[in-house]
């Protein structure tokens, strides 16, 4: 029997925390709770969650700044799933959560039946990615080097600096070499989520790839009015 997911909760609103506690509970998950991001990077310090669910207007650090810091250490939490909260209705809220490593937003009020499906989906993403990271699989293009267990990219033996979502987008061009990839494919196949007009996600996460890969970013093609596509070094 697979043991129980723990989720990390995020939010000030005493209310909120205290529902969204229960109703998780009663799925079977294990919750932790945090009333700010401080106290929850503490926590994840101790005991890694399986999923964070977190407010995106906290009180001291934001929600969007305690993402960026996660994403960015080399803690076991770096690539845990992240669903968003928010009672900004604006695109921008939602691209920015998206381009700094979040998995998922949820708007202020949800319905609870789509919040428990929205996470349900996440962890069933993040276990399937687990499975999959249990083989050795290594994939070479020229000299690029994508070791997928170990969530790693090399260029002639260099480690490149990707974020978890832009080492995937990569991972997934260079295995479909030649074939093109459309922005509503990627966010579906990445994110897991629809399309919904948010391609400034994928430009900048692709911006940021080339940028990274350096004296191999020709190999990443933008093919005009389609999207792009990883072609093999001659």
């Amino acid at each position: 029997m697979r043991p129980k997911q723990t989720i990390l909760v995020i939010d000030d609103e005493l209310t909120l925390l205290k529902s969204v506690k229960e109703r998780l509970e009663l799925e079977g998950f294990n919750v932790l709770t945090s009333t700010t991001a401080e106290q929850a990077l503490a926590t994840i310090a101790r005991f890694p969650p399986d999923l964070m669910v977190v407010d995106l207007r906290l009180p001291g650090m934001s929600g969007l700044d305690f993402c960026r810091e996660v994403r960015a250490s080399d803690g076991p939490s770096r690539t845990v799933p992240i669903l968003f909260l928010t009672t900004d209705r604006t695109e921008i809220s939602k691209i920015l959560g998206l381009e700094l490593g979040g998995d998922d937003y949820m708007t202020k009020p949800f319905s609870p039946a789509e919040f428990v499906a929205r996470v349900k989906a996440l962890i069933r993403r993040s276990l399937l990615s687990d499975e999959r990271d249990g083989a050795e699989e290594v994939l070479a293009s020229g000299e690029l080097a994508i070791n997928y267990p170990r969530h790693e990219a090399r260029v002639s033996g260099r480690l490149i600096d990707l974020a978890p979502k832009e080492f995937e987008i990569l991972y997934l061009m260079v295995k479909k070499n030649g074939r093109v990839m459309t922005r509503q494919f990627l966010m579906e196949r990445i994110w897991g989520r629809p399309y919904e007009n948010t391609s400034r996600v994928i430009d900048t996460h692709i911006k940021n790839i080339r940028k990274a890969l350096g004296e191999m970013q020709h190999c990443l093609l933008t093919v005009e009015g389609l999207g792009y596509k990883w072609t093999q070094p001659e």
